[in-house]
């Protein structure tokens, strides 16, 4: 595999991290997650290049995180005024958070990305949901020919005045989704956008259906411990496969597993390996994230990286 050169755009947050057992975790997440895991998997065949704006009350600490990462080239993160989204994460013992936002740094704007559109990937997660306008992702598609990589995430969340997140179809969500060739979500986010419950595998399949004919060439759907599902198109005939997720005794934390996901895939399916195989990969790794807690032990996933090389 040649070296790559991925673009990662989003933003960074502040997190505070509420287990079920009120054990807090104070760390950093969001796209810090992609950079970390992008960089230790990657290695020397992967260059990056984040974009975000970053408040002015994170950025020496997080600065701090990624320059000794000689596969990073931090020019993209620009320090601003605002001070830095602080995401507040409470999780039950079911897996699932309540989600309650703090602050918040101005949206990227299309001149901020342009000096970084002519990588392999633009890989675009929503961590805020107004990370970028509709507008500027459109300048993204029409300017680039890089493949781009869309994690929807928190696009499908909405914000009540405290703060507070909850899941709503984004609106013109097709138009949002057009711009992309790979589509990650997870289940919860994927009913979302249908507005209705889908109960069968070909339900799952027409609606995954109705995606792909916006544009899209692969949509991956988490869901956690439980498979997930892969929707292609092959010969004019939409696809879709369940893919298996690997057993662990005991999940710690599943704060950053989609983007640790993400940089899997990514990661293997350019070093061609086929999206389902990539996706097995990706499952597998995102698996192991959910083992430890926060950033700080990201570079235990320098072990798996025989499984995307």
């Amino acid at each position: 595999m040649k070296k790559v050169n991925i673009t990662i755009i989003g933003t960074i947050n502040k997190d505070t991290i509420i287990l079920p057992d009120k054990k807090t975790i104070k760390s950093f997440g969001g796209i810090l997650f992609n950079i970390l895991s992008l960089s230790y998997l990657g290695g020397e065949k992967a260059k990056l290049f984040p974009v975000c704006n970053l408040g002015y009350d994170v950025f020496p600490e997080v600065k701090g995180h990624v320059k000794s990462l000689t596969n990073v080239n931090p020019s993209g993160i620009t320090k601003v005024k605002n001070k830095n989204n602080h995401a507040f994460l409470y999780y039950d013992k079911t897996g699932d958070r309540k989600e309650i936002l703090k602050n918040s740094v101005p949206e990227l704007t299309f001149q901020k990305i342009k000096p970084f559109l002519k990588s392999d990937v633009l890989l675009v997660n929503f961590i805020s949901g107004f990370d970028l306008s509709l507008a500027t992702l459109k300048r993204l598609r029409k300017d680039s020919n890089a493949l781009i990589y869309t994690d929807l995430h928190s696009l499908t969340l909405g914000i009540k005045k405290n703060g507070q997140r909850f899941l709503r179809a984004p609106p013109r969500w097709k138009e949002w989704v057009s711009q992309t060739e790979i589509l990650q979500m997870n289940f919860f986010e994927f009913l979302t956008l249908a507005k209705k419950r889908l109960k069968t595998l070909n339900e799952i399949k027409d609606f995954g259906s109705e995606i792909l004919n916006l544009g899209v060439r692969f949509v991956l759907v988490t869901r956690g411990e439980k498979s997930g599902y892969f929707i292609y198109r092959e010969k004019n005939e939409v696809g879709i496969k369940r893919i298996k997720v690997p057993k662990i005794k005991k999940v710690k934390d599943t704060t950053g597993c989609g983007d640790v996901f993400s940089a899997a895939f990514i990661l293997s399916y350019l070093n061609g390996k086929k999206p389902q195989k990539a996706f097995e990969i990706a499952n597998f790794t995102a698996t192991q994230k959910c083992k430890f807690s926060g950033i700080e032990n990201l570079g235990k996933l320098k072990n798996f990286k025989d499984k995307i090389f």
